[in-house]
Parts: C-alpha cells; structure tokens; sequence
C-alpha cells in the first residue's frame, strides 16, 4: 500500500483530521441544510439561500465573491495561497415548484438544501486544517441547476478553468459513484398560419397547429431511427384559442436526451428537418431556437471515482452500482465535466423512504434525520477525496 505524505503528514493522518473537524461542525452544517429547506427558493430567485451561504463562509475566513460571473445569485468562495492543487465543490440550492396542497408552493424535492449542507461542511473542514496540507479550496454556489443550470454558463465564463478536480453528490435510491447523466437540449417550434372560420372557409385558412401535430406524428414515426437512449418528450404549449377559428399560431416546446452529446445533435437535426417538413405540408411559417443551455452528459474520470469509492468505503459505504446511461435525468454538472475530472456520486435513501427525487415523499427524505447522516458521510468522503487529489 502506498501511504502519501502531505506537507510532512501521512495522509492517514491528514484524513482523520479532516473528519474530525467535520464532526465538530456538524450541527453547523445540519443547520445551513435546514436553513435552505426551510426557504426554498425557486431557480434563478435564491437572493436569500446565496446570501445566507457566502455569508457563512466569509464567518469562516473564505475570500467570497458575490455575485459571481454576473450571475445574481452565484457565489465563489475560496480559501488558500494560491500554491498547489485547486480542488472546487458545487453547491446547489434552487427548490422545484408546484409543490404543497394547491401545487402553488416550492419545495425541496430534490434536495438540494442537502448538497448546500453537505458541499459546505466539506470545503469548511479542509479549511480548518489547511495547515496540514498545501492546496486551495473552492466552493462555487451554483444556482437554477433545475431550470437554466448556471453551471453551463459558469463554464462558459471561465469559472472552471485553472480547477484540477471537481467534486459534488447527490441523493438518491442507490449508491453510486459514477452516476450518469443524459445530455438533453431543447427547442421550441413555432408555426405562423392564417385564421379563418373553421365552418365556413376553412380552405382559406393555414392551421398552425396541424404543423405541430405533424411534428409529434414525425417524431414517433422516426423512434426506431434515432437510435438506443434517445428520448422526446414534447409538448403543445400554443394550440388557438378557440376550436371555430383556424389557428394562425401553434407552439411547442420540445427536449431531446441521449447519452451523449454527439449523438443528441444528430437527434437534433432530424427533429429540426422534421419541423421544415411539417411547414412544408401545411405552409405555415416556421421559427424554432433553443429555449435553455444545452446539458452534456457526463466524463467519469476512473481515478477520481476511485478515490471517492475508497473513502467512501473507510465510512461504511460500499457495494455501488454502475450507473444507468440509459435511464437517468439530466444534470449541468456533466458540462463542468468536459473541463476538468468530475466526481458525481449519488447516496442512496431507500432505507429511509422509497420516494425518488421531485416526488412529493422526497421532501421529507431532503429535510429527515436520515439524510443529515448522509450529510457528514457526504462531507467527509469528499473533503478526503479532495486530498487524495492535492497530494497527487
């Protein structure tokens, strides 16, 4: 076995006084979990989750930049000389909406308060004990990962470069430490016809919307071509406004996944070649653009998820799984991923409740006793992974 000496420490030691220090900020971070949970704020309007983060690590002598990159309710925080490894951990704090008894409340149903609690004890730790080691840590606050995800415009803007490693987990029903993600994109198609009276004249009008039911016909009849692990989901989000009017206008909002990027833009084209064959039928007019950044799948990088998976056996959590490229969400961390090795790990709450993530049940998982302990299992197995990179 080869021990590695960090800054004249064994890395043993090293190790053990990093998990020390995150027990001794465990309520710490068990309250900045709750915190989040307690406020859930919406994507792209966490003015209060960010604040209450970059505040709390300027408490605990980090350098905090906020806004970040123009982004309102981004943060950088950092912590080191500048000398060495620079390893960087993604907080997420945006909640889901549509939650609550009328559906009109948001709600942490992915528990993204647990990633805030459990990416800042992590970084806080390292930073208790920097003398012991020679590195820089980073905690990026990365908000709207559920809408726009501001971490593909943060890697746009130069926020990852110069990082050497990229760590983040998440829960979910099994262990896992190299969860997978699909690339997804989305568009939004628009069909320009001409009114007229459904009963009297409908010759001289052009639907819109049968272009759109065109598109959702060419789709399906194009499954089988579009090869394994591509999904489309789509929907009419413009249809008329009432059934004896010929509807001049249609929209609808298309996402498009596969399991990587190639191949996504290669679905792309046959939708889009698709929409011009649906204007072309109807003579309708026709516009599409895409509506959001596009999400990457994401690059496992072996040695990282090696590292991740040692430590994270040394806390009692061993028997992972592979993760599923064919049936997974989609995530913006798949992007950083492109840039920089990335560690995604995902702890399992089955032993808590069966409820998966953006379920109604998952909110009592996000804010449960359960998931505080998975929190300091989090914390730990990421702040030792974050030293086995600076001592390579």
């Amino acid at each position: 076995m080869i021990i590695y000496k960090v800054k004249g420490y064994f890395m043993e030691e090293v190790k053990k006084a990093v998990c020390k220090a995150e027990d001794n900020i465990g309520k710490w971070a068990e309250d900045i979990s709750d915190y989040i949970f307690n406020n859930p704020e919406v994507s792209d309007e966490e003015y209060k989750s960010s604040a209450y983060l970059a505040g709390k690590l300027r408490e605990r002598g980090f350098k905090v930049t906020y806004p970040y990159l123009g982004i309102e309710t981004s943060f950088r925080a950092e912590y080191g000389n500048g000398e060495g490894r620079t390893v960087a951990f993604l907080a997420e704090y945006d909640a889901l909406p549509g939650y609550g008894e009328n559906h009109d409340q948001p709600a942490h149903a992915c528990g993204h308060n647990w990633i805030a609690g459990s990416t800042m004890a992590a970084a806080t730790s390292l930073a208790s004990i920097s003398g012991m080691f020679k590195g820089n840590i980073v905690l990026i606050g990365t908000p709207s990962e559920e809408k726009s995800g501001s971490k593909i415009t943060l890697a746009e803007k130069g926020a990852f470069n110069g990082i050497d490693a990229v760590l983040q987990m998440h829960l979910g029903r099994e262990n896992c430490v190299n969860t997978t993600a699909l690339a997804m994109t989305d568009y939004v198609f628009e069909f320009y016809g001409k009114a007229a009276h459904a009963a009297k004249e409908p010759e001289n009008g052009i639907n819109a919307l049968d272009a759109c039911h065109l598109v959702m016909a060419g789709i399906n009849a194009m499954r089988q071509q579009f090869g394994p692990g591509v999904k489309i989901h789509e929907t009419i989000t413009n249809g008329g406004q009432t059934p004896n009017i010929i509807p001049e206008y249609s929209s609808m909002w298309i996402f498009i996944r596969a399991v990587n990027k190639d191949i996504l833009e290669k679905a792309v084209e046959r939708i889009v070649n698709i929409g011009k064959g649906a204007s072309l039928m109807t003579s309708a007019g026709f516009r599409f653009k895409r509506a959001q950044n596009t999400f990457y799948d994401i690059k496992h990088n072996k040695e990282l998820d090696n590292f991740m998976e040692t430590n994270l056996a040394k806390l009692g959590i061993t028997g992972l799984k592979e993760g599923d490229k064919y049936n997974c969400e989609s995530t913006d961390i798949g992007n950083v991923s492109y840039i920089c090795p990335t560690c995604y790990t995902t702890l399992g709450t089955t032993h808590i409740s069966d409820a998966g993530v953006h379920e109604q049940g998952f909110i009592e998982i996000a804010g449960s006793g359960g998931a505080k302990k998975l929190l300091h299992i989090a914390a730990k197995a990421m702040a030792m992974t974050a030293l086995d990179v600076i001592s390579i």
